[in-house]
């Protein structure tokens, strides 16, 4: 088997269906054997009748498994233990691969002599989105937006774009051997937003000397609902995220107070102040507010 793509999937049966439809039409070439690999991350709704509904519509082989450890880290392990690929693809379940999706996953590993690629993740909305979200950078990057059109090798440290992320990334399978899995502590858990699995994975493989190459041509389509469109989800994604980070870092050799580094404190309070001024003059900021959820959710986590 050539490539494996895996799926994790928590609760979202009514999505599903349109990720799977996507990946029975793409455009394979004969001689390139694949598989689809859905982890269900123990949803409560009908995932299992979804994959099995569309199991008999496609020559593509589908194997559904059962995670039942909550977290996309776990979700995403458990897929890289079931699948028969030497190249594993991942993306989730409210995405749209592009038609040749696949056939671009094997010549993009080719093409860069990479140990992993990603590409262009384009937004998909499905309604209108509002005039905040339009005009403001960090909600844009918060929504695994990626529009870059220029490939290239990925460096560290991850200060600018293009990057790779989970909704579009794929890795060759001995990848996993020498770095080892997801961090399950990372990673969305059921419905709480915690990020950064995949960059985590990605800077240890950088680490060790390893390729990992982004390459536009590799197009997903992210399909964007009008709940990730409410400044509260942002909130909360801001937060839970930070918090989530901080919880895995210590305070530091600096001095601290509740187990918290000083200087997290006054980043805190200079994000409160300047969103606060913005506010005052009657400059509304999202970005600003933003930042100040994150300062405090950093908090948080250390706490």
């Amino acid at each position: 088997m050539k490539i494996s793509v895996v799926i994790a999937t928590y609760n979202r049966a009514h999505l599903l269906p349109g990720t799977l439809g996507a990946l029975a039409a793409q455009e394979v070439q004969p001689s390139l054997d694949w598989e689809i690999v859905v982890v269900d991350n123990n949803s409560s709704d009908s995932t299992a009748r979804a994959v099995a509904t569309f199991v008999p519509t496609t020559t593509v082989p589908v194997r559904y498994v059962f995670e039942p450890r909550q977290g996309i880290s776990h979700a995403r392990n458990r897929g890289i233990r079931e699948a028969q690929g030497s190249i594993l693809a991942f993306t989730d379940d409210d995405v749209l691969p592009a038609p040749e999706w696949v056939s671009r996953v094997a010549a993009a590993m080719e093409r860069w002599n990479a140990d992993g690629v990603g590409g262009r993740i384009l937004p998909r909305w499905e309604s209108e989105r509002p005039r905040w979200l339009t005009e403001n950078r960090r909600p844009s990057r918060r929504l695994a937006i990626m529009e870059s059109q220029e490939g290239g090798y990925l460096a560290l440290p991850f200060k600018h774009l293009p990057q790779v992320w989970g909704a579009n990334m794929a890795f060759r399978r001995d990848l996993f051997d020498r770095v080892g899995e997801f961090d399950p502590r990372r990673g969305v858990v059921g419905n709480l937003l915690l990020r950064g699995e995949e960059i985590h994975l990605i800077e240890r493989a950088l680490d060790l000397g390893l390729k990992i190459a982004y390459e536009p041509s590799l197009t997903v389509f992210h399909r964007i609902g009008p709940d990730r469109m409410r400044k509260a989800y942002f909130r909360r994604l801001e937060f839970e995220s930070a918090r989530g980070e901080a919880r895995l870092s210590s305070a530091g050799p600096g001095p601290s107070f509740l187990g918290a580094p000083l200087w997290r404190y006054r980043d805190a309070v200079a994000d409160l102040v300047k969103w606060a001024g913005l506010a005052l003059i009657g400059r509304r900021n999202f970005d600003r507010e933003l930042q100040w959820w994150a300062s405090l959710g950093s908090l948080s986590g250390h706490w």
